[in-house]
């Protein structure tokens, strides 16, 4: 006899939840097209004019502060308060280099001159900057400058067109 069999029911299948989208990935070899000396050297020169702007902001709030606190008794003749007022600001200034590199670099590889002349700092493995190779970039800029600005000018030369402090810390500047 034959038995009423019935046909298997299609077992349903769960959705597949969307895979988690890939980490960024890293930039073809064939779209990196490193930036020439001329155009890093006007990114660069855009970017210390801003970094001026902003220090003489900050020393002109920081003279009133002292100003205001010391009242009558401010006087720049004392020779005893000038050295660690001249001192305190020179640390204010290597701060706030220090600060503006390593924030825009670590952070979109751009900073506002970079974008400007569209421009972008990537690692030798063209992956974005980690926050701390920022900062030593940002401290190799002042070993790049001795010398008559040596370090800097290694980039007219160099086949991917990267300076000393780009040497130091693996990275390149290319076109955005």
């Amino acid at each position: 006899m034959m038995e009423n069999v019935d046909p298997p029911l299609a077992e349903e299948v769960p959705e597949a939840s969307p895979a988690p989208s890939p980490p960024e990935a890293p930039l073809q070899p064939a779209s990196v097209r490193p930036a020439g000396f001329l155009r890093r050297a006007v990114a660069f020169l855009i970017d210390f004019f801003i970094l001026e702007l902003l220090y003489l902001i900050l020393m002109l709030v920081g003279f009133l502060a002292i100003r205001l606190a010391m009242g009558d008794r401010f006087s720049l003749s004392q020779t005893g308060s000038l050295v660690p007022l001249i001192a305190s600001f020179v640390a204010a200034w290597f701060c706030l280099f220090l600060g503006y590199f390593t924030f825009f670099h670590a952070y979109g590889g751009q900073t506002p001159a970079k974008m400007l002349i569209r421009i972008k700092v990537i690692t030798s493995e063209a992956m974005p900057l980690s926050p701390f190779r920022s900062l030593l970039r940002s401290f190799g800029y002042f070993l790049s400058s001795f010398f008559f600005g040596f370090g800097f000018l290694i980039a007219i030369f160099e086949k991917k067109k990267r300076t000393l402090h780009d040497l130091l810390t693996r990275t390149e500047v290319i076109l955005a």
